[in-house]
Parts: structure tokens; C-alpha cells; sequence
């Protein structure tokens, strides 16, 4: 039978089940933010090497073989970066390998080359935690059974403790079952997607270059579609800016206001701007100023403001619109207080298709052929980095591919208390299996 291969290496997955709940539940315990990705680099990187990985025709590259040094956006301070690497070697970060991943070149490329003449596949899953505190309360499933975040302010709060887990399950599966596979498959574990910071230094490092078939997955809520275990993603990528925005001005005594600049003014006539541009007809937008930190005393004029924000349009001329007009409001605003306005880039995608939509039906089609319960494919709106990979791989004529693999959510996404059920990760896994081989020509 054509799916043979495909049937065997599903029910290995299925073998693996309560490793991978194990595995994503101490990846969730050690949450790690963007370019802190040390100790989860190094556990990867272990588990590669100890699959054969590292050794020819396969590769592993790590950190800087695998990244465009000038394309790393909203990095850490150093002294962040350094807290950072300590904090993983102590809480068991594997050596030599975590030293690759210093300074933020928290990313990881696992090259399986079958020495047969075949397709080039690529796998992408990011592995960062977000900036939440996560609830301590009994009623929160890793609260209650010891795996909560160890780290305050740090949290799993979108799946990508699953997504890791995937991949290291398909690196594993793909090559138990190399003798029978042809061609080359590039499985990505990316750092710092929330922020869009991480993935553009990976797709424009050149790693991706000779890739013919790009696929990305992502943890989704099944919500009201019981029983579901995939969903495929259509449609534009929404693009967007994501800014940290620093006033200064001149601190003196509140009594008397009038010897200083008050830079807590300049931040109000900012926020008040920024959500005040006006509409234009190039298409929908979103703004959001999400943390300001300002002042330092009741008595203290303002000297220093940190805004924290970002800019969204649903076409690429909508947010062209948007950041220009937002750069003059951020500048007049401040200098019309007598502060400085200092604008960091911290993230930013383009408006592009995360798919080709013809691929994206084939293997929606594919995943209905061998079992799986998808829900149809619909439009997707948010902004995801790796809409980079997909840029670079359709440019040269390649297709890409973009899914979900639903779970139980009891709560949304980035909340607190978000969580997902273990036992639906081998799907995703099950299915990456299935694309690749599907693509190999050997299975139908």
C-alpha cells in the first residue's frame, strides 16, 4: 500500500505520546522569551545530535551558521543577554551546545540529507514564551500539577512549548524512517516569533534558499469544532511595526514646572495622536500602545518615558500609510513638550501570503485522505513571522503551507491562564510526517 510508510511512522507518534507530554510540560516549566532560548536550544540540539543529526550527509546548524546577524531585530541589553545564559546553564542548559546559543543566536536548522534525489522540504516551529505572568491559581492545569512557569514574566502562553515538542518528534520520526525517505528535509526551530523579531534572520541567512516546499504549523483553538484536529490558513499575513518609542525631557520640582519638560505630556499628546490618525481607504488597520513607564515620584516633573507599541495594517500600503504619519506625531508631539523622541524598531513583517492557496487545499485534501478531521480552510488575519520564510521560499518559485493544530483552549490565547491538551500534539507531528512523504511521492 502507497500510505504504508506514512501508517507506520503515525503509529510511532502515537508511541511517543506521554514523552511528548513530558517534553512540552518542562518546556512550559522553563519558559523561555524571545533570544532567551538557551536551555530549550540546547535540549534541542542534544536531541539532534543523539539522533545522528551531526553526523554527514545530515547537519545540524546552530545559532550563528543558521542566522543574518544584521537581520536579528529587538534584541536584549547585554546585561539581560548575560543574565540569561547564567539563569540556563543553572537550570540545566546541556554544554557544549548552549554555548552556541549566546547572546541571542537562539535558532537551530536540523538538515536531514537521505542522499536520494527528491524534494526540499521545509519544517518551521518557533519555540519562545511571551512577557506574561502566569496564574498561580489551583483552577490552572500547570499551577495545580507543578509545571507553571518557574520564571515571572515569562510564559508559554501560546503553544510554542508544543510547537518545540512537534518538532523534535518529527526530527525523531523522519529519521527512524530515513532509509525509505528521498531528498532533503530542513526542519527550523525558530526563536523570538512573538514581536516578529526571529524569523527574518533565519530566512535571510540563505538556509532557505533551495527549499521547494515550505510548511509552518501553530497550536489553534478548536473552540466549537469538536473533535477537529487541523485547520489550514489562507489569505494575506497582516503587516506591521511594532515600536519602542523613549522620550526624554528635563526633570525639576512639580512645584514649579515651568524648569523642566515634561516628557509625561509628551507621551499623553502621543497616545492621543496615535490612536487619532485618521482612516484612509488602503485598507483596514489596527494600533495599539500597549506599556508606557513613565515618571519617578509624585513631585518630579517627568523626564523619561518608555512607550511600548505597535502599528498593523491588513494590506502593505495601509501600514505605509500608517508609519510615516505615526513618526510625525511621535516627533512634534515631543518636541512641542520640549522632549526628544528616540523611535527602536522591535519587530516588523511584511503584508504577504503565508500560502499559496492551491497547496493549501492539496494538502488539506491530503489530511482528509488519511483520517484526519480539518475544519475548512479560512482566511487568516494575524500577523505571524513566519511570513519571512514563506516570502523567501515563493519568491523562487516555491509553495508554502501554514496550519493548525487545534486543542481545547480554556482560555485565549496570551491569557494567563492559557493552556493546551498534550494528547492533541502528535497530530501535528503525525501530519508533518504525512506532508513530507506525501511530497516524496510516497504517500497518496
Amino acid at each position: 500500500m502507497a500510505n504504508e510508510l506514512y501508517r507506520e511512522m503515525a503509529s510511532y507518534i502515537d508511541s511517543k505520546a506521554e514523552w511528548m507530554k513530558e517534553r512540552r510540560q518542562d518546556f512550559h516549566k522553563h519558559a523561555e522569551a524571545g533570544w532567551h532560548e538557551v536551555r530549550t536550544c540546547s535540549i534541542v540540539a542534544d536531541h539532534l545530535v543523539k539522533l545522528g543529526y551531526d553526523k554527514a550527509p545530515c547537519r545540524i546548524l546552530m545559532g550563528k551558521e543558521c542566522m543574518a546577524e544584521e537581520e536579528r531585530m529587538g534584541l536584549p541589553d547585554q546585561e539581560e543577554l548575560d543574565f540569561i545564559y547564567q539563569r540556563a546553564l543553572d537550570e540545566g542548559a546541556i554544554m557544549p551546545y548552549a554555548e552556541k546559543f549566546k547572546d541571542g543566536h537562539t535558532a537551530i536548522v536540523a538538515i536531514l540529507e537521505t542522499g536520494k534525489p527528491g524534494p526540499v522540504i521545509g519544517l518551521r516551529q518557533d519555540m519562545d514564551a511571551l512577557g506574561v505572568v502566569e496564574s498561580q491559581d489551583p483552577s490552572h492545569r500547570p499551577a495545580r500539577e507543578g509545571f507553571a512557569s518557574i520564571h515571572p514574566g515569562e510564559m508559554h502562553a501560546c503553544g510554542h512549548d508544543g510547537h518545540t515538542t512537534i518538532g523534535m518528534t518529527v526530527a525523531e520520526t523522519l529519521m527512524k524512517f530515513k532509509d525509505q525517505l528521498c531528498g532533503t528535509v530542513k526542519i527550523v526551530f525558530q526563536p523570538s516569533e512573538e514581536g516578529v523579531r526571529g524569523a527574518k534572520s533565519i530566512a535571510y541567512s540563505g538556509v532557505l534558499d533551495d527549499v521547494q516546499y515550505m510548511i509552518g504549523v501553530h497550536m489553534g483553538a478548536r473552540g466549537e469544532n469538536k473533535g477537529a484536529d487541523l485547520q489550514f490558513l489562507y489569505g494575506m499575513n497582516m503587516a506591521n511595526a511594532k515600536w519602542d518609542v523613549y522620550l526624554t525631557g528635563k526633570a525639576c520640582h512639580a512645584a514649579t514646572p515651568e524648569h523642566g519638560n515634561n516628557a509625561m505630556l509628551a507621551m499623553a499628546a502621543i497616545v492621543q495622536g496615535i490612536y487619532g490618525i485618521p482612516r484612509a481607504s488602503l485598507g483596514n488597520t489596527a494600533i495599539n500602545v500597549g506599556q508606557v513607564t513613565a515618571g519617578s515620584g509624585r513631585n518630579v516633573v517627568c523626564d523619561r518615558v518608555k512607550m511600548v507599541m505597535e502599528l498593523r495594517g491588513y494590506t502593505q500600503a495601509a501600514l505605509d500609510y500608517l508609519v510615516p504619519y505615526a513618526k510625525r506625531i511621535i516627533e512634534h508631539a515631543a518636541a512641542m513638550h520640549g522632549c526628544t523622541a528616540e523611535i527602536v524598531k522591535m519587530g516588523e513583517t511584511p503584508c504577504y501570503p503565508l500560502d499559496d492557496k492551491g497547496f493549501v487545499d492539496e494538502l488539506n485534501a491530503l489530511a482528509k485522505r488519511l483520517g484526519f478531521k480539518t475544519v475548512d480552510p479560512h482566511p487568516d488575519t494575524n500577523s505571524e513571522d513566519y511570513t519571512y520564510m514563506a516570502q523567501r521560499v515563493m519568491e523562487r518559485g516555491g509553495k508554502s503551507c501554514f496550519f493548525l493544530c487545534l486543542s481545547d483552549y480554556p482560555a485565549p490565547g496570551h491569557a494567563v491562564t492559557f493552556d493546551i491538551q498534550e494528547k492533541d500534539l502528535p497530530h501535528g507531528a503525525q501530519f508533518f510526517c504525512a506532508a513530507v512523504t506525501y511530497l516524496m511521492g510516497l504517500t497518496k
